[in-house]
């Protein structure tokens, strides 16, 4: 698959209009981008964040690429499903303990021909220094991506999901909502569609911490390389929704946000994941319940997929 076949394979993702009374009681209108429905095995943003950095590694003369990821990392098993598909071998840093027998994500990334390695926490905690990574390079003759995909060539791929949408709806939206880890897929994202076009990307962490530094750097790299970069300050279209964490990373969820997620599953047929999916949408009802957007606002959600990381929760 080249880019353009990418591109016109992402402008095939079927679009899907949620009919619930709090909606039409507001006066806006909730589309639901099917990223979840991309591809089998790569389904929503990763494939996204993971071609671009395919594509570096290639260019530069690697076969073998090294991530990093949680035991239950959507990341990683995507990045093993490309690795495969796409004939690179595959190494997986993950964070913590060898565990057997190894959970549905692991299983598969092995399936797949990933290589698992084990870190510490303490040196899991080195993931982004640049020292470390170029060292895991030199090591294992590998391109080192990020955990999640969150560099440049990450965030290029979100930003064609953006531009994506914009021809399909013809540029008739008023705001984009994206589940937000990293902060890659939210800084594509703004980039890639119209400056006023507000993007909110509902974070799955706890606390802010430096998420808005990594959006605003990944948006004007993104700018930089695309020319359109001014001397001026860079306009900032998006904004992070920090209230939904539901307790924060991978934590039990409240009674009240479980129930929401059955409700929502029943009346829509469409499967959310609770780690990311799940609080953003739950995000999106409350804030429209609110009066957060005016009436006659078209909203899209973009589903991210992740559907894997269901069978981490009991």
């Amino acid at each position: 698959m080249n880019l353009s076949e990418f591109s016109q394979k992402a402008q095939l993702v079927p679009l899907q209009t949620l009919d619930f009374p709090v909606f039409q009681k507001a006066g806006v209108e909730v589309i639901v981008r099917r990223d979840d429905l991309f591809d089998s095995e790569l389904s929503g943003n990763k494939f996204y964040k993971l071609w671009f950095n395919l594509e570096a590694a290639r260019c530069k003369g690697f076969r073998r690429i090294l991530t990093f990821g949680g035991a239950y990392s959507n990341h990683i098993h995507a990045s093993a499903a490309a690795g495969k598909r796409f004939e690179f071998e595959t190494i997986g840093l993950i964070r913590g303990e060898e565990s057997l027998p190894l959970n549905p994500c692991l299983t598969d990334a092995v399936a797949w021909g990933m290589q698992l390695q084990y870190l510490s926490r303490e040196d899991y905690g080195q993931r982004n220094n640049p020292e470390f990574q170029a060292w895991l390079a030199n090591e294992f003759d590998a391109f080192v991506i990020p955990e999640g995909g969150a560099n440049i060539e990450g965030a290029k791929g979100m930003q064609i999901a953006g531009e994506v949408l914009s021809k399909q709806l013809n540029d008739d939206f008023t705001s984009v909502c994206v589940a937000c880890g990293t902060g890659t897929s939210l800084a594509g994202v703004a980039v890639g569609v119209k400056e006023n076009q507000s993007v909110y990307g509902f974070s799955a962490l706890k606390g802010e911490g430096d998420l808005a530094q990594n959006v605003r750097r990944l948006c004007q790299a993104l700018k930089a390389e695309s020319h359109s970069l001014s001397q001026q300050v860079l306009p900032e279209n998006w904004r992070l929704i920090t209230g939904f964490h539901a307790g924060g990373y991978a934590k039990r969820l409240p009674d009240f946000v479980e129930r929401f997620w059955q409700e929502f599953e029943w009346k829509t047929g469409i499967l959310l994941d609770p780690v990311y999916t799940l609080k953003m949408f739950w995000g999106v009802f409350y804030l429209v319940q609110q009066g957060f957007w005016k009436r006659g606002s078209r909203i899209v959600v973009i589903h991210s997929g992740g559907l894997q990381g269901r069978r981490g929760f009991k």
